[in-house]
């Protein structure tokens, strides 16, 4: 896909929407662990997504979803994004550098295309196989 025809598509703005807030939810994270600690900043992260999961349920005119394993995957979803943004929350705590700690923690692609490539079988092209090597440097790179 070309760089013109993927400034057309939905996916590609709703990933630069996705890149905007979750840069505004590494930057609140470091400040809120520098003032609360993790496990409290993580209780907290809740009350911000009951606004937004509101405004969703009031978008589908409050029509739930049925699907057993739909759900399980969204709680699973859920619990694993809880640990996660306890840890990275912890992480700042520590006082590292933002840039350095949300730079190795946003390597966690790498995970979802091995378990994309293993469980779903999904493929790769020998871009993305570069790609891949090029965020493998850069998560050594931003390490050292």
């Amino acid at each position: 896909m070309s760089l013109p025809s993927a400034l057309k598509a939905k996916w590609f703005w709703y990933s630069i929407l996705c890149i905007a807030c979750w840069g505004g939810w590494t930057l609140f994270g470091k400040l809120g662990s520098t003032e609360i600690s993790a496990p409290t900043l993580q209780f907290l992260f809740p009350f911000g997504c009951i606004p937004v999961a509101l405004a969703m349920l009031w978008a589908r005119r409050f029509k739930l979803e049925k699907s057993p394993r739909g759900i399980f995957y969204g709680v699973a979803n859920g619990v694993l994004a809880g640990i996660g943004g306890l840890a990275l929350f912890a992480a700042y705590r520590t006082g590292g550098n933002a840039a350095v700690i949300t730079a190795a923690t946003a390597m966690y692609p790498l995970i979802t295309v091995v378990l994309a490539v293993t469980i779903l079988r999904e493929r790769l092209t020998w871009l993305h196989v570069v790609g891949l090597g090029f965020a493998g440097a850069a998560f050594v790179l931003f390490s050292i």
